[in-house]
């Protein structure tokens, strides 16, 4: 799934970026992820916001709500668009992750980096155009490399998108 609909790519609505942790999540991952979230796109053209409440239907939804489920052991997350606005634009992102850290440890800012970057229409390198290699170091916290930043070639095409 990741940020995909049906094999294109969708990402967030607008530059307006808002952002809710449901209390699934424990306090230090909700930390984790404003302190993310800020720290990585707050620098991009996208203006962040964190929330302290989700808004799941209407005119003006949270644009993300990241949750905590027991997923796969070896995967760190999944990203997909709830509400669809076209083939390329979606109103609401839900971000599950795993709550099983028996395999990929503890949710870390390479983690919430990637998987927000799905929900603004980065992509991992082989879905990429030019493609790339996964772990290509010009993804960024895209690639599949822990990467602990967002990379000067995502935050362009952010910028250029938003």
């Amino acid at each position: 799934m990741d940020g995909e609909l049906n094999d294109t790519f969708c990402q967030t609505d607008n530059r307006a970026l808002t952002i809710y942790s449901e209390k699934s999540l424990d306090s230090a991952e909700r930390r984790t992820i404003s302190r993310t979230v800020k720290d990585f796109y707050g620098p991009t053209d996208l203006a962040v916001q964190v929330s302290s409440s989700g808004v799941y239907k209407g005119d003006s939804e949270t644009d993300i709500i990241y949750k905590s489920k027991r997923l796969y052991k070896t995967v760190v997350g999944v990203t997909w668009c709830d509400d669809a606005v076209t083939s390329r634009k979606c109103d609401q992102h839900h971000i599950l992750i795993n709550s099983d850290h028996s395999e990929m440890g503890k949710l870390n800012k390479w983690h919430v980096c990637h998987e927000t970057g799905h929900a603004v229409g980065l992509t991992h390198g082989t879905e990429a155009n030019p493609r790339k290699l996964l772990r290509d170091p010009a993804l960024g916290c895209m690639s599949y490399d822990p990467t602990y930043r967002l990379g000067a070639n995502n935050r362009d095409n952010i910028n250029s998108t938003y």
